[in-house]
């Protein structure tokens, strides 16, 4: 099963195809301070994480990852975790991980029940790590983030990522 996609020209790399890429990446550190957590808060209730977002006027970040994953390891770790700690408590974006092969029950931003897999069916997210940049509704405020840090970028796309998605709340305020 091909889990990662990488976002240059060259395809397609496999579990173990861009496993040297994966090192030199982690050796060469991240963009980002690492921190000593590295887990992030499960996505179980959009709908309650949707209106705190919409209070406070930021996106949310979701990183749909697989169970062991080690791309989804390194962006979890070095990009998103840190980010949960950036600038004022009450202008970070709301920071999720939702497992895209689960069927565990997962509360959608309308409140309907659905599940981390169905959610990865909506949003047309078919690769792991992807990071999507939403707003309080559910709506794509940034094109999808998909693979992992392969070319030591990472922290720079998902800085392009959140700063659309600044843009389009500040537009609507």
């Amino acid at each position: 099963m091909r889990i990662f996609r990488n976002t240059d020209r060259r395809g397609w790399l496999g579990r173990t195809g861009g496993v040297a890429a994966l090192v030199a990446a982690m050796l060469a550190g991240p963009a980002r301070a690492q921190t000593a957590q590295a887990g992030l808060p499960a996505a179980q209730d959009l709908a309650g994480d949707g209106r705190t977002a919409r209070e406070r006027g930021v996106p949310i970040v979701i990183l749909f990852s697989l169970p062991g994953c080690a791309y989804c390891e390194v962006v979890r770790r070095h990009y998103l975790a840190p980010l949960m700690n950036e600038g004022p408590a009450g202008r970070r974006p709301l920071v999720r991980e939702l497992d895209m092969s689960s069927a565990a029950p997962l509360r959608g931003f309308q409140g309907e029940a659905g599940s981390g897999r169905a959610l990865a069916r909506q949003y047309e997210v078919r690769v792991a790590p992807s990071v999507l940049v939403l707003d309080g509704e559910g709506k794509r405020l940034a094109p999808l983030l998909e693979g992992g840090d392969v070319a030591g970028m990472y922290g720079a796309y998902l800085d392009d990522r959140l700063a659309v998605a600044r843009r389009a709340l500040a537009e609507r305020h």
